[in-house]
This record gives C-alpha cells, structure tokens and sequence, in this order.
C-alpha cells in the first residue's frame, strides 16, 4: 500500500498541503501561537519569583517607561529576564514544533523521513489519537491554559473591577489647594527611604535576633500599626503616596497615552511634599543609588521643587564598576554622599530637606556592600542588619552634630519586602507591617497607632512644624492632631476594594499642569 494513503487527502493535518507555501504558514503560526502561551506563562512566573506577587497595575505603571527604565534596572535581573522570558519560551516554542512536524510526517510518510525518528519511538496507535483529537489544538489549548494562569497571578478579575467600580478615589481626595498649609515652628527634614523594611524582621524567632535593634536604640517614635495600601507596593508608588497622599496607578490605559514614549511629566496637578516645602523656601535635595531614570523616579522629584536631584550617574564620581552593583551605588557609598551633602546644606542657613532612598536590601537577593563584607556579611539577614545599622549611623552622626537642634528625621520603609531569599520566613507572619520611625528632639504625642502611606504626608509636616487645617491632604489623615475624627476616616476594607477603580479626577492630576 502507498504509504502516503495511509489518511485520506481531506484530513485536518495542519502539515498536510501540496503548498509549500501554505505548509510553512501554518507551521510559523502555530510556533507564534506557542510562543504566546510560553511567554505568558514565563513572565509571570518570572515576576512572582523576583519581586513577589506585584498587581496588574504595577506591571503597567512600569511598561508606561517602555525599555528606557528596563536598561536601568538590575543586570541580573535583565539577564534572568532574557533566559526566562526569552530564551526558553523561543526554544520551547520550536522543538514543539519540531516534535509535532515529525509526528504529522511519520502519519503521512511512515518511517521514510529522517524527521520521523522521534515519533518511531511512540506507538503508531497511541500518536494517531493523540494527534487528530489533541495536537492539532495544542497551541490554542496551551495559550488558553497560559491565559488563565497570568489571569490568576496578576488578578485580572481586580483590574476589571478597578475599571469598572466607584470612584472611590473621587469621593475621598481632598486636593492641597484647597487647604491652607502654614509654616509654624518649621524644622529641617531628613527623609529616609529603606529598601523593603518591615517590622518583621525584628522577629527572633524568625531570625534568631531583632536585625533592626540598632534602629530601635535610636528611640524614636513609630506608629506600630503602618499598613500597606492600595497602589503603595513598590517604590516609587511608596514614595508617591507618602509625598503626595495618592496611590500610584497606570493611567495610559484610560487616556490614551502612546505606550512607547516615555512620561513627560510625572502627576503635574498634584501638590506633594517638595511643592509646599518649596513653597515655605525649603531647598529640596534628593539622593538615590539606583538610576534617576528607573520607574520615574528622577521626574517625579525634578516636577515637584526639587533642587537637587542626584541618582547613580551622578553620584559615582569614580567610583569603578567593582564599586557599584547592579542597581548602582550601595549604601555605605551613599551615605557617605548624604553626609556630606547634608553638612552643605546645614552650612547654608536655609531650611532644607534631604530625602535619601537606600536600595542594598532589594530583592531578590540583596547586594553586599565590601564594607558589610568586611564585618562578616554573606546572607541576605546579614545585609538587612547592615543596612539598618548604616542607618542608625547617620543618625547618629546628625545627633553628633547637633543637627537635631532644628532637624528632624524620618526613617520609612517605602514598601513591604517583595521575594527575597528570606520570603518564606516574611510569610509566616500574620499581619506584616512597615518600619517607620520619627526622631526629633521635640516631644510628640501620637493621635493613633493606625496609620497608612498617604497618612505620612500631613504627618511629615505636621512632625516638621507645619499647620495642616484640618489634618487632612490627598488621602491622608495626620496622626499627630488630635482634632482627627476617627469616625470618619475611611474603611480600610472599601479602600483596598476600590482605590484603584478608574477616576476621572485622579487622572486630571496627570493632566497638563495648571497651578502654578
């Protein structure tokens, strides 16, 4: 019998035609298809297993700065992107369908071509059923199946209700024109950032040791209840919230921004820390180790008074390659520029406010500085500890100093730990929390322990001497005024549901800037 009638010329067999032509379309749609799925499938395991379980959002706030803020990030993480993400869904992508071409070959032509020689090794019988019934729908299945899986992961279900729920974020903004912000007794401000910091890693029976009691020895006061929120996960979104008091969302999808050119202003409309205390004539100084261009960072500062703005490039000086890590200076060679900086600034005689952003404890392994090596440092719980202990000597240089006279200084986490080597020890606590502490020679009396990140905006002002009517701006509620109705303050609940829901006024902060 001719083995080429060994099926009928009618046949669905996707690799069946006498064209040429024909054939090798399908067979690249077929590959495109599979690639689609693989890719699907790979990114978000990628992203789960380097930064956590981020939000939908968070995957489209950062597509919004297209590859310019990729090339900005972490080496590691950009070459882990390739193979993952790249590499492996392109292979996988090909020997499928190389497999299913030496199947539909052997159906066809027996064992007579050289490509056959997979499918030899299977029975003929069990090839046949799988093939006619499965393997003809392979790649639909496979991208139906990846489909669902990145639904799952990034909460798809959450981002169709943020596009169609309330706007929650409309019925609760109360917009800083509109509230008279007065300079009383201002003091200088030290803002510090720190990578990921939680309470959690205070935890002995975690850790063995509270990794954060040189930052507690300090003996500020710390609101013991600060909760993550909606749209605050990650840095810039921390920075936003706590500067600003709003979350930090994608807005391209609402108004039809061109995703591939980058954001030329970063919320224009809204008025944020740097904008009132440049207003009371603050010289505003940001220092970061990691890129200015990475997630908008540099635009944000730069759009809302500050003076100075210094990121890696600008702070390496010559410091070589073996010097930086992937992200850009590590912490002790920041703090060193912070220092200096900051005794500049006092010089002066102007108010000011240094705002400092740490990045050695970023997941998903950290980075070793050589002066933690030089104390012993080799694990991720070690470069937290180093980290904390850096911290708390700058303070203690700015307590030596005998800044604290008319300096105060905060210390925040800008956000939860996301995945990191110690992220299986995080998870078994029950209601992790984010470190914050407020030092000042000053006596305080806390309002509340309950306290959210866009709560830290009247509450840095109100901590540096400012008057804010009302105790309230953006979203936030200071937690030093006790004129505070709690009855009234939102339901953490009905903001965690709908924060994020599409607002027209939230997207008017993004809008052509119109205040002057």
């Amino acid at each position: 019998m001719d083995k080429a009638r060994l099926i009928p010329a009618n046949t669905h067999n996707p690799y069946w035609s006498n064209s040429h032509h024909r054939h090798f379309i399908r067979g690249v749609i077929r590959f495109l298809t599979y690639l689609c799925a693989f890719f699907l499938m790979a990114i978000a395991y990628w992203i789960a297993d380097n930064f956590g379980e981020p939000s939908l959002e968070q995957l489209l706030y950062h597509a919004q700065f297209g590859m310019g803020g990729l090339v900005d990030t972490d080496a590691a993480v950009i070459k882990s992107f390739l193979v993952w993400c790249v590499a492996l869904p392109i292979l996988g992508s090909l020997l499928l369908v190389l497999i299913e071409y030496s199947i539909a070959l052997f159906i066809t032509h027996g064992s007579t071509h050289w490509l056959t020689k997979p499918a030899r090794l299977a029975n003929i019988h069990f090839i046949k059923v799988f093939y006619w019934f499965i393997g003809h729908r392979a790649p639909l299945y496979a991208l139906t199946a990846a489909a669902v899986y990145f639904g799952i992961q990034f909460s798809v279900t959450i981002f169709l209700h943020n596009l169609f729920g309330k706007d929650y974020f409309a019925a609760h903004y109360l917009n800083p024109i509109a509230v008279k912000v007065e300079a009383v007794q201002p003091k200088n401000l030290v803002l510090i950032y720190v990578e990921s910091l939680e309470n959690s890693y205070k935890e002995p029976k975690l850790f063995g040791k509270n990794l954060l009691s040189s930052l507690d020895h300090l003996k500020g006061l710390s609101f013991t209840d600060y909760k993550k929120a909606p749209g605050t996960w990650w840095t810039i979104a921390g920075i936003t919230a706590t500067q600003c008091g709003v979350p930090l969302k994608s807005v391209s999808l609402y108004d039809g921004n061109d995703q591939g050119e980058k954001m030329k202003t970063f919320l224009p409309n809204a008025v944020c820390l740097g904008d009132i205390l440049h207003d009371a004539g603050y010289h505003n100084v940001y220092m970061g180790g990691d890129a200015l261009g990475f997630a908008g960072k540099g635009m944000f500062f730069k759009d809302h008074h500050y003076d100075e703005v210094y990121g890696r490039d600008e702070l390496k000086g010559k410091l070589t390659d073996a010097e930086l890590n992937f992200w850009g200076l590590y912490d002790d060679h920041l703090f060193a520029a912070a220092k200096a900086k900051l005794i500049a600034l006092h010089k002066k005689q102007q108010p000011f406010n240094l705002t400092v952003t740490t990045i050695d404890t970023h997941g998903p392994d950290g980075h070793i500085s050589s002066y933690c090596k030089s104390l012993g440092v080799k694990t991720f719980e070690g470069i937290v500890e180093c980290t904390s202990n850096q911290v708390a000597g700058f303070v203690k240089f700015i307590k030596k100093s005998g800044y604290l006279k008319d300096t105060n200084v905060v210390i925040l986490g800008d956000h939860l730990a996301m995945e990191n080597p110690v992220s299986d020890k995080l998870d078994r606590v029950k209601e992790r929390l984010i470190f914050n502490q407020f030092i000042s020679n000053s006596h305080f009396e806390k309002s509340r322990n309950y306290i959210l990140p866009f709560d830290m905006f009247p509450t840095i002002l109100d901590f540096i001497g400012f008057k804010v009517q009302g105790g309230k701006l953006g979203l936030g509620y200071t937690a030093f005024s006790k004129e505070i109705d709690m009855s009234r303050m939102p339901d953490y609940e009905e903001m965690n549901q709908d924060l994020l829901n599409q607002s027209d006024i939230y997207l008017d902060l993004w809008k052509r800037k119109t205040i002057p």
